[in-house]
């Protein structure tokens, strides 16, 4: 692809995982549930909601959001084909919500082997979809409709799995309304952790002129590169981690001080390796792809800052405070697109885009977790008001 076709793909790419994202939250939050739900037992005789129930409820809202703000994506021209990008966007939203409430289930529910098939599942669909487009050379609009091949993935483990198939009677561990609420929190910290994330090309192709922003691919090539090899791994962990500080009861989010120990380790030594052999590695797109060893460190810095802010989240989430949660990465985006409008250069913007916004959020999650787990009363969960 030319390099105009390259900077349309990733914002479409962005605007993809800026849904998947988004329902993280259903993830983060049905980890959470399942969790707790396992790790103790309800004698309150209520029988609250099933998890799954809540996701497709939510990916429902999602979806229709999404479908009211379509004529804002057909109208501007904001990708090549808006309205078929729009209609997938939608069907998206509903089908990854149940791919998220199972993921969290699994996680929550201690299913880790299964999970792991679904996550080897999920990423060979996709593979073979996206793989096919090329092959076929179907063109920017073929790999586009490719990627939303890959929602099934859920679908086909309930179709020959039992196991996943009885996952989906697990219940939550409070009424309707109050999931609702919490899920609703994670879901606005997933909006703003996929901004930050997963949408940030887009963040920067609305605040950006459009003749330089044609130009931006090795920028946006370079965030993709410092960021992958910290965040794709975390990712993966964060529900590992959901479950562990459950599990850890009074101890909270003190059971993540090695891991956040480890990470700024391995984000430190990442940081010297960019300056060193990074612009020898973005030469081998081509010599287009030009960017300085200052630049690679700086991002692979402001990636490490990001993976500590997920970690406090995923402590924040797990302890309690819903709240905090949200507002944390809330206060992190809102900080981020406020850089973005500066008049700097686009190298700077985007490094301290990436820096300040979630230090700042970063903050306000330690705020909240000075005070003590919500979760952590021993006995029957408590169904009483959300925090």
């Amino acid at each position: 692809m030319t390099k105009e076709e390259n900077s349309e793909f990733l914002s479409f790419w962005a605007a993809l995982f800026f849904v998947y994202g988004v329902l993280g939250g259903v993830q983060t939050e049905s980890t959470r549930a399942a969790s707790v739900v396992a790790l103790r037992d309800r004698t309150d005789g209520q029988r609250y909601p099933r998890l799954i129930t809540a996701g497709l409820i939510s990916g429902a809202i999602v979806a229709a959001v999404i479908a009211a703000l379509s004529p804002v994506l057909t109208a501007f021209d904001f990708f090549q084909h808006s309205h078929i990008i729009a209609l997938g966007l939608v069907f998206t939203a509903i089908l990854y919500a149940g791919h998220s409430a199972l993921a969290g289930i699994l996680q929550g529910s201690g299913q880790w082997s299964l999970y792991g098939r679904f996550l080897i599942v999920d990423a060979l669909l996709r593979l073979v979809c996206i793989g096919v487009a090329a092959a076929w050379s179907l063109g920017l609009l073929g790999l586009e409709i490719a990627t939303f091949c890959a929602l099934s993935a859920w679908l086909l483990m309930l179709a020959f799995s039992r196991v996943a198939r009885e996952s989906l009677k697990v219940r939550a561990d409070v009424p309707l309304k109050r999931l609702l609420s919490q899920i609703l929190h994670a879901v606005i910290s997933s909006v703003s952790s996929a901004a930050l994330i997963v949408a940030f090309p887009l963040l920067l192709k609305m605040t950006t002129p459009a003749a330089v922003f044609e130009q931006s691919a090795p920028l946006l090539l370079a965030i993709s590169m410092t960021r992958a090899p910290i965040m794709v791994p975390l990712q993966a962990f964060q529900g590992v981690a959901i479950a562990h500080v459950v599990r850890a009861g009074s101890e909270g989010w003190r059971a993540l001080h090695r891991p956040i120990l480890v990470l700024s380790i391995i984000g430190a030594l990442g940081a010297v390796a960019a300056f060193v052999v990074g612009p020898s590695l973005m030469l081998l797109f081509g010599p287009e792809y030009e960017v300085s060893g200052l630049t690679l460190a700086l991002l692979t810095l402001a990636s490490l800052v990001m993976a500590v802010l997920t970690l406090t989240g995923t402590a924040t989430l797990s302890t309690g405070h819903h709240r905090a949660f949200s507002s944390g990465w809330a206060s992190a985006t809102a900080v981020a697109v406020a850089i973005l409008l500066l008049p700097l250069s686009l190298e700077v913007r985007c490094i301290l885009s990436l820096t300040i916004g979630p230090t700042v959020g970063i903050l306000v999650h330690l705020l909240a977790l000075r005070k003590p787990p919500v979760s952590a009363a021993p006995g029957p969960v408590s169904s009483g008001p959300a925090t």
